[in-house]
């Protein structure tokens, strides 16, 4: 991809180092095949770290208490973290990017959403995360599913 440039002017390349694709993949993992948020971001993250996503704060350690709080609020919606059900339906490492679309669930009761997260990285930590959710619906106009 090199020639191609991001909406900042950043060449894009796959992927921008090896060492950022390791700990890219190490996130992935930690987040979305183990479920271990908390460690995923203490792990990962940049200090100044900002995020794009309205509901959430910057700083990783409020996001952890925001999302602990969310749960208890609700622990009959929320299941443990072990116990999301979640299913990846793609994952890029391009440039300096990590994205990743997948669907998720948070208890027995809840039907799921959608998301596409978009992860910045600058050398080998995260600095910038944007998301698209959109929950799942009951049935879809065209018959397919949403992945």
């Amino acid at each position: 991809m090199t020639g191609q440039r991001d909406h900042q002017g950043r060449e894009m390349t796959m992927p921008a180092s090896e060492a950022m694709a390791r700990n890219a993949e190490d996130f992935f993992r930690l987040l979305y095949i183990e479920h271990d948020f908390v460690r995923a971001m203490e792990t990962h993250v940049a200090p100044g770290f900002v995020e794009h996503n309205p509901d959430l704060p910057n700083d990783p350690a409020d996001q952890i208490r925001w999302f602990a709080a969310r749960a208890a609020a609700d622990p009959d919606f929320f299941a443990a973290e072990s116990d999301w059900s979640s299913r990846i339906v793609h994952r890029f490492i391009v440039g300096d990017h990590l994205v990743v679309h997948y669907f998720m669930s948070v208890g027995p009761t809840d039907r799921g959403r959608m998301f596409a997260d978009f992860w910045r990285f600058e050398g080998e930590r995260i600095v910038e995360h944007w998301d698209v959710v959109q929950p799942l619906p009951e049935q879809t106009l065209s018959g397919n599913a949403m992945w």
